[in-house]
C-alpha cells in the first residue's frame, strides 16, 4: 500500500463523522433503540464528555441512523444561543415532504416569513410557537417523529423556554424528542435548574474511552502495523478520541514517502503534543479556575498519584483541595476511581501541564 498525504483517512477536523471513524455502538444503540420503542422511556437525551472526546460525532452518527427511519424526522439546530423554538419551525418547513404536508393541512405560518398567505387557513400561526403546534399536530396525525438535535448546549434563556415548551408538547401527545451534547458543567447548569421540568428529567449519558480493540484493529488495518505497534498506539491515547485522530494522521504522515517501517516516535511525540495543545488543552485549561489549575499542576508534578502527597505538595487542606478535585473528575479530567489515588485522564496532558508552569504561568 502506498501513503500518501493526500489520502490521509485520519482527520483533525471536528464536528463530522471521520473517515476512520470508532463507533460506539453500545451507547449510540442505547439511545436509538429508546427513541424507536411503542413509548421511549426518555423524552431528552444528554451525552456529555470533555472537549474532544467525541460529542459531536455520536450526534451526527444518531442523525444519520434516525435520518432513515421513515416515521422521523431530525432538526438540527444550528445555534443553540438563539431562538430554538424558532430554528425549529424552520428546520421543520425546509423538509419538503412535510412542507407539502403543512400545505395540505392549510397550515398558514406567513407571518414567519415562510410560504405564502394561504387562502381559508385551517390555522393560522400569530408566532414561532403557534406554528410549531400547528405543525406537530399534522405530524402526529401523519404518524410523524420528531428529533431536534442541538450540538454543545449551553444554559440560556433560549433553552429555558424551549425546556417548557417541549413539557407542553409532552401534555399534548406530541411526538417530539431531543438530544443534545455538551459538557458536563453546562449541563449541570442546566439539570440544577429545578424549574425546567423537561430537561431535568433527561437521560444523561457521559462518554467512556473509544474500545481499545477496535482501535487496534483500525491501526492495523490502515496503517499495516503489526499488532503489538498497534496496541501500543491505542493505549498511547488512552481512548481519547481526538487523540485518535492525531495519532493516525501523524504516523500517516510518518509513512508517506519514507522507507523506513518505523516512523520517528520523537517526531510523532512532538506534533501530537502541539496538536492536542492547539486544537483542545489550550482551551481546556483556559477554562479552569485558580485552584482547579492548581491541583492538576499537583497532579502532573507529583512523583506519586496519591491524594495526600499531591495535596500536600501543593499546600491545600484536605477540604478545600476536596472540592476541586470533584470538579476536576466531574469535568472528565482526572481519575478518582481508585480510593486515595488520582490520575490523568487524557493522553500526555501532564506534559502540557508541566509546559505551563514558565515565569508568567498562571
Amino acid at each position: 500500500m502506498e501513503f500518501r498525504l493526500e489520502n490521509n483517512p485520519y482527520t483533525l477536523q471536528f464536528s463530522f463523522i471521520p473517515p476512520q471513524y470508532i463507533s460506539r455502538k453500545s451507547l449510540t444503540e442505547e439511545i436509538t433503540l429508546d427513541l424507536m420503542k411503542n413509548i421511549p422511556a426518555f423524552r431528552g437525551h444528554f451525552v456529555t464528555g470533555v472537549r474532544g472526546s467525541g460529542k459531536s460525532v455520536m450526534l451526527a452518527e444518531i442523525l444519520r441512523i434516525m435520518d432513515k427511519k421513515d416515521d422521523w424526522v431530525t432538526v438540527d439546530i444550528e445555534n443553540p444561543l438563539g431562538d430554538i423554538i424558532d430554528a425549529l419551525v424552520r428546520g421543520l418547513y425546509r423538509h419538503s415532504e412535510l412542507k407539502s404536508l403543512f400545505l395540505k393541512a392549510k397550515v398558514d405560518i406567513s407571518i414567519l416569513g415562510l410560504g405564502v398567505s394561504i387562502e381559508n387557513p385551517g390555522a393560522v400561526a400569530s408566532n414561532a410557537n403557534d406554528a410549531l403546534d400547528m405543525m406537530l399536530k399534522v405530524l402526529k396525525k401523519e404518524g410523524k417523529r420528531v428529533l431536534v438535535a442541538i450540538d454543545e448546549v449551553t444554559y440560556s434563556k433560549g433553552i429555558g423556554e424551549f425546556s417548557h415548551s417541549m413539557s407542553a408538547y409532552a401534555r399534548a401527545g406530541y411526538e417530539i424528542y431531543t438530544l443534545m451534547t455538551g459538557l458536563k458543567e453546562n449541563i449541570n447548569a442546566i439539570k440544577n435548574d429545578k424549574s425546567l421540568t423537561f430537561l431535568y428529567r433527561a437521560k444523561e449519558h457521559v462518554l467512556q474511552p473509544l474500545n481499545v480493540t477496535a482501535m487496534i484493529a483500525d491501526y492495523m488495518k490502515v496503517l499495516k502495523v503489526d499488532r503489538g505497534q498497534a496496541e501500543k498506539m491505542a493505549w498511547y491515547t488512552k481512548g481519547y478520541s481526538f487523540a485518535f485522530q492525531v495519532l493516525g494522521y501523524l504516523y500517516w504522515e510518518e509513512l508517506c514517502g519514507s522507507d523506513e517501517k518505523q516512523p520517528d516516535q520523537f517526531n510523532i511525540d512532538v506534533k501530537f503534543d502541539q496538536y492536542l495543545a492547539e486544537f483542545v488543552y489550550d482551551k481546556i485549561w483556559s477554562e479552569l479556575s485558580e485552584n482547579e489549575k492548581r491541583v492538576m499542576r499537583g497532579v502532573s508534578e507529583s512523583d506519586s498519584d496519591r491524594v495526600k502527597d499531591i495535596r500536600e505538595s501543593i499546600g491545600m487542606d484536605s477540604s478545600e483541595f476536596g472540592v476541586y478535585r470533584n470538579r476536576l473528575i466531574d469535568k472528565g479530567l482526572i481519575n478518582g476511581s481508585e480510593y486515595g489515588h488520582l490520575k490523568m485522564i487524557l493522553p500526555r496532558f501532564e506534559v502540557f501541564v508541566k509546559s505551563t508552569l514558565g515565569p508568567d504561568a498562571v
